[in-house]
């Protein structure tokens, strides 16, 4: 791995994990964080949190981690991004959380919330106040002729002691009522990791992609052409990955295990 470039880094099991009340609790990164940056390697947080990016990094700052500024993808973010290069600026009905909507407007976007204003897109994010009407109203948008973006595709995310419903069912729920494809964004989407290498200016075997999870995360950046590692410290164990067939390039108990071979 002496020939990266570039690091890229997953959040959730990877990074941090949560506590019993959903607080962001360290697991590791910053040796590999302070490595990386002695050894003149770029570093890329990727994560499918869709609040703005100051949010993100402010919450990985209090767990201990040295971000800097600018060291952030987020599918909020990408998603901004993605719609105002192939389409300028749009009009967006947002289903999804405030934080989402000011991301998104950050890159030019008008935020339509007067149903009877006419949107380009629907996009959805994650939603914890989700109701039966605003799943019709995004219906009612699409059948009038709006295109459909998913932030990401994940099916599930941790909160405190459990687990929750993430964007990708919602997302699925609507693409079946409105006989419409979705365009997804966020991981596990070839469209991040070209976004994250175009941003981190290298070539996909000039990277290296950190996760916890095998198919979501690192397949596709295999997929692409990038060196993957996972860590154990999140949901896939020893016998999962034994089982996969997929099969990163290194395995490490912890993160920062891979100061030695960087």
């Amino acid at each position: 791995l002496k020939d990266i470039k570039a690091l890229l880094l997953d959040v959730q099991g990877t990074l941090t994990t949560r506590d019993e009340h959903g607080r962001n609790i360290l697991v590791g990164g910053v040796r590999l964080i302070e490595h990386a940056r002695r050894t003149g390697r770029r570093i890329l947080v990727l994560t499918n949190a869709t609040k703005r990016n100051e949010a993100i990094l402010n919450d990985l700052r209090g767990a201990g981690l040295p971000l800097e500024d600018g060291e952030i993808l987020s599918a909020g973010q990408a998603t901004g991004l993605y719609l105002r290069e192939k389409r300028g600026a749009c009009r967006l009905w947002i289903l999804g959380e405030r934080s989402l909507g000011e991301e998104l407007a950050k890159y030019g976007h008008e935020i339509v919330n007067d149903t009877s204003e006419k949107p380009h897109f629907v996009v959805v994010g994650l939603d914890r106040e989700l109701t039966f009407e605003k799943l019709n109203t995004a219906l009612a948008h699409l059948r009038s002729g709006a295109e459909l973006i998913g932030c990401h595709a994940s099916k599930r995310i941790p909160e405190k002691d459990r687990e929750i419903i993430s964007v990708g069912p919602i997302v699925k729920a609507l693409e079946y009522a409105s006989d419409k494809q979705a365009t997804i964004i966020g991981k596990p989407s070839r469209v991040m990791y070209e976004m994250a290498l175009a941003k981190l200016r290298v070539n996909p075997h000039e990277a290296l992609m950190i996760s916890d999870e095998l198919k979501n995360d690192l397949l596709p950046a295999k997929d692409i052409g990038m060196k993957t590692a996972l860590t154990l410290t999140g949901v896939t164990k020893r016998q999962d990955l034994e089982r996969s067939e997929i099969k990163p390039d290194i395995v490490v108990e912890n993160i920062d295990d891979l100061v030695s071979f960087l």
